[in-house]
């Protein structure tokens, strides 16, 4: 069962009893009033209506006669007087559906009309109003807070599996979209325009050098000469190692294999026009070739593409990168100085500023909301009038009755208290003259 508040949502919670209870006291206001000119009535009629009792007695009866007319008048309003099936009362309810069809109507046509709407929004200044909104610290806080607590509860909601399986379905996706090898091919065409992979190389080739020159690199190189030598040639090896101690030997054999190295890639550096380069060259013009026309080699690059869609390691790869994604936003989103939120917060701020900077931007946005007003609105408006009709039709009478009568407040009650003191100064009125004309004529 629903109760008062949820059936009628437009009155406040701390608005509807002092409401209700100010109608119950002026209607009991209005009944004593009529109770009193009753009462007033009777002891005039006791006393036979015979000096100031006539006044008394005037006034009563004339008070009766317009409180209960207006009585009957205010109660025909809402329902049949009394329950008697009187015609011509019980009016709103009996016109509910006529008077859900006009209001719904008059909102319909004055409220949300395409150009009334497109009036309000020239005079609200939407674009600007958001660009004052988002440039104060409280309102750009306010809105991070909101965003990273809805995003919060989506991932409290969100299953681990269903969210693995849509995040590996989609990056699927993406790479059967992409042709892999005309992507390669424009990339390495993009990069031999002006002879930039020659730059490349060169960089390559000094990165090569410092990774020579390195000590570390030097030790491992007189490791592994050490090791292939005593494996291929374990006689020679034995016998050099009787006039050379091993490790010298395998440190000359780097120190010399370094400095052959050092000399070629030097000599590919210095020369332009060196063999190595040109052969290069030659290989990256036949890569390209092979990506944008060899129909065979794209098959064997979408192959691999589909191959690494599926690979275990790749799939892997997505589940542990969603997984500390997950767990990095839930440990940001619970420290009080989120650094997510803070800079979410930064945003919303430079927005505000770089919006309120841009006056042609804000023309943009607002034509924009003008222009979807426009599109949107006749089909939006017809739906919220039949919204409306409907919630009227199907509101309870009692229900509606209530509404109104709650509405209009306690003004009803005032016609009844008017009624009754004016009826009883016509009626004393009418005395006075019934006395002064005999005297006229």
């Amino acid at each position: 069962m629903t109760t008062d508040q949820e059936q009628f949502p437009e009155l406040p919670m701390n608005a509807r009893p002092t409401r209700l209870r100010s109608l119950r006291n002026m209607r009991r206001g209005a009944l004593s009033l009529l109770v009193l000119a009753l009462l007033l009535f009777v002891l005039s009629a006791h006393q036979d209506f015979q000096g100031i009792w006539a006044w008394t007695g005037a006034f009563a009866e004339a008070a009766m006669v317009g409180g209960l007319a207006d009585w009957f008048a205010v109660v025909a309003l809402f329902r049949h007087p009394l329950g008697l099936p009187i015609p011509h009362t019980a009016i709103l309810p009996r016109n509910k559906v006529r008077l859900a069809k006009r209001l719904s109507s008059f909102i319909r046509d004055h409220f949300l009309e395409s150009e009334a709407i497109v009036r309000l929004l020239r005079r609200a200044d939407p674009a600007a109003w958001l660009a004052q909104w988002l440039a104060q610290p409280e309102s750009s806080a306010l809105l991070a807070r909101q965003l990273l607590t809805l995003l919060q509860k989506a991932l409290a909601l969100s299953d681990d599996q269903e969210l693995r399986r849509a995040l590996r379905g989609a990056l699927g996706r993406q790479l059967q979209r992409v042709d892999g090898a005309r992507w390669m091919g424009s990339i390495l065409a993009l990069l031999t325009e002006d002879h930039r992979h020659q730059a490349l190389l060169e960089d390559g080739i000094q990165r090569l050098r410092q990774w020579l020159d390195a000590e570390d690199t030097q030790a491992l190189l007189a490791e592994h000469i050490a090791a292939i030598l005593k494996r291929a040639y374990p006689t020679l090896f034995a016998w050099m190692s009787t006039l050379m101690d091993p490790a010298t030997l395998s440190d000359n054999l780097a120190r010399n294999l370094v400095k052959a190295a050092h000399q070629l890639l030097q000599e590919i550096e210095d020369d332009p026009e060196h063999p190595r380069r040109l052969a290069f060259d030659r290989w990256m013009a036949d890569a390209i070739q092979r990506l944008q026309t060899d129909a065979p080699f794209q098959e064997r690059i979408r192959r691999w593409q589909q191959g690494l869609i599926a690979h275990p390691a790749v799939q892997e790869y997505v589940d542990g990168l969603l997984r500390d994604l997950r767990a990095w936003l839930d440990r940001d989103l619970r420290r009080p100085d989120s650094r997510l939120q803070h800079r979410v917060q930064e945003l919303a701020a430079q927005l505000g500023v770089f919006l309120g900077e841009q006056a042609v931007l804000r023309d943009a946005i607002n034509d924009y909301l003008e222009s979807s007003v426009r599109r949107l609105a006749p089909a939006v408006r017809d739906g919220l009038a039949q919204h409306i009709e409907k919630t009227i039709l199907d509101w309870p009478e009692k229900d509606l009755i209530r509404l109104l009568e709650e509405g209009v407040g306690t003004d009803l009650q005032y016609i009844r208290v008017n009624g009754t003191l004016v009826g009883g100064l016509v009626g004393v009125l009418i005395h006075a003259l019934a006395l002064v004309v005999p005297f006229v004529a």
